[in-house]
């Protein structure tokens, strides 16, 4: 086979994959995957002049021209993405968690987490807990609703939480063991400033407090407690190695006063609050966790947890860690803190404004959960950095919703175009769906004296010979047409294009646009039925909010 028709077999196949456009990279791979060219660079000329050309043809066109080529069934290797736990077997129930900040609503970058604990769950039949890692009232401030939103979300997301906690409502149980450990003469009150601290663990000297006695400790502590010390005057630390290579793990602080606490849960009831390090380490034993899968960059917070384990006698929950993931193609960035900056400044139009990688907004833009189920498993757990981005996600949502996608037509920039001389028996014809068997739609022409009024996109409205799809040929000149007998194979025949179209009394319709645009248009006339997603042809993939308001997903 020649390297062009090489080159048109899978660019046409990827187009029609990815909704009419291909991408030259992917056909430049299968390319090499098939034959083994020498010469890249014309490898490389050939696929992106195939490609220009292909993408200039519409959905239909490629459609039909892609049935002359025959592909080998490719066999899909077997793996297991999601890990098998360390000594699972040693347990009668193995309890895995998925714990958040909730200081807004889960985005794409906390879906990993969820989802891979939710497969861990249903994997080994276990035990899945949601739990509220919420006691940092000040740089990452709990949101009341986002409580809801995590709940909510991780039930759409397919995998419903056995148990759910607030870690804010435990207080009294890390103030327990707060004092057991100072009491063991292994944790101390520091009244070192945060400078003074940061000098001493990065020289490994210990601290005037540190050799202070158990009595002295615990009466310093009832000062943090009962307002005679005052805020940033003095922390709790957990002893650790002050000869660690990491100055990182070197005592670290387990408590801190923080005065005028706003939160939801506990409002202003306690005055020392846990650092994450310590209230996790205490959550994860009192849940009786047995499994951890977390990120590699937590390393650190897993040796200094360790301390606490080792004083008071309990095993750690065995350890597996993975990569950081770096996903692209968001219009606002994959950041909790820097999303609720953008809400507050009324840059984002709420948190499922189509604009963010939250849960929400993609729910709304019609991305269905499996296809976020099958972006992390597929990516599976290893340590290994990973680049990813909204296309892969595409994918995967596109291969679910477009067996159940009916299609309608959407015309943006309308136009209006009269046509003459069509018949009065032939009458809109199209399929529901090209690969289902759910018969057509139709809807009535408005003729007026033999003249048909259609609307058209702007840059459809070209002079010569064009299809109107599902209903006849046309030959165009200005702003009028007449009727050309035939069907769409004459139209394939001539090379012509096939276009979609409304009549001219078709309702207003708007899309919201990830990245911002509202696209105002006029929609075939038919029934939609809102949370639906719909294939606009030649357009994307869209879910329907309400009457006349559409979510674009993708293409």
């Amino acid at each position: 086979m020649e390297l062009e028709e090489i080159a048109r077999k899978y660019a046409l196949k990827n187009a029609v994959e990815h909704g009419g456009e291909c991408n030259p990279g992917a056909v430049i791979g299968k390319i090499f995957a098939e034959e083994d060219f020498e010469n890249k660079g014309e490898v490389t000329e050939a696929a992106q002049e195939v490609c220009q050309e292909v993408n200039s043809r519409s959905l239909e066109e490629q459609e039909s021209e892609l049935e002359s080529f025959e592909f080998e069934e490719e066999e899909e290797e077997e793996h297991d993405p999601i890990p098998d736990l360390t000594n699972a077997d040693e347990y009668e129930e193995i309890v895995v968690r998925f714990a958040p900040n909730p200081n807004g609503p889960p985005h794409i970058g906390h879906a990993r987490g969820m989802t891979i604990n939710g497969e861990l769950r249903d994997k080994y039949d276990g035990k899945l807990i949601l739990r509220y890692d919420d006691t940092d009232p000040v740089t990452k401030r709990p949101l009341k609703e986002a409580y809801d939103m995590y709940a909510e979300d991780y039930e759409w997301l397919g995998y419903e939480p056995d148990e759910v906690r607030y870690s804010s409502k435990n207080f009294d149980t890390y103030i327990e063991y707060a004092e057991k450990l100072i009491e063991m003469g292994k944790a101390y009150v520091c009244k070192c400033s945060q400078e003074e601290g940061h000098e001493y663990r990065e020289k490994g000297e210990a601290c005037p407090h540190r050799d202070q006695s158990e009595e002295k400790n615990m009466e310093l502590w009832q000062g943090m407690r009962n307002g005679d010390i005052d805020e940033g005057e003095a922390t709790l630390k957990i002893k650790t190695d002050m000869q660690h290579k990491n100055p990182a793990i070197r005592d670290f602080v387990a408590f801190r006063i923080i005065d005028d606490a706003e939160h939801p849960i506990t409002g202003d009831k306690y005055r020392v609050w846990p650092l994450l390090d310590f209230q996790g380490a205490i959550e994860d034993h009192v849940m009786g966790t047995t499994h951890i899968v977390r990120g590699k960059e937590l390393r650190a917070s897993t040796k200094r947890q360790k301390f606490i384990y080792d004083y008071l006698g309990w095993d750690y929950p065995h350890i597996q860690y993975w990569g950081n993931v770096k996903i692209s193609g968001f219009e606002a960035p994959v950041s909790t803190s820097t999303l609720t900056e953008m809400m507050e400044n009324g840059e984002l139009d709420g948190w499922d404004d189509p604009r963010a990688p939250t849960l929400r907004a993609l729910r709304k833009r019609g991305f269905q959960p499996e296809a976020l189920q099958n972006f992390y498993i597929e990516m599976g757990v290893s340590e290994k950095d990973i680049e990813a981005s909204t296309e892969t996600l595409e994918s995967h949502n596109r291969k679910i919703v477009d067996d159940g996608a009916e299609r309608r037509f959407f015309v943006e920039n309308p136009v209006e175009l009269e046509i003459s001389g069509i018949p009065e028996d032939i009458e809109p014809h199209m399929a529901r769906h090209p690969d289902q068997d759910w018969g057509t739609r139709s809807f009535d022409l408005e003729r007026d004296d033999g003249t048909v009024t259609v609307l058209v996109e702007e840059n459809d409205l070209e002079d010569g010979f064009l299809r109107l799809k599902g209903l006849c040929n046309i030959e165009i000149q200005g702003e009028t047409a007449e009727y050309r007998e035939g069907d769409h194979t004459e139209a394939l025949d001539r090379d012509a294009s096939i276009v979609h179209w409304v009549p001219a009394s078709a309702e207003k319709a708007r899309v919201f646009m990830p990245d911002g645009r509202e696209i105002e248009g006029r929609i075939e006339p038919s029934e939609y039925e809102n949370d639906t997603v719909y294939q606009f042809e030649r357009f994307g993939f869209v879910r329907c909010e309400e009457e006349g308001e559409f979510y674009f997903a993708h293409e």
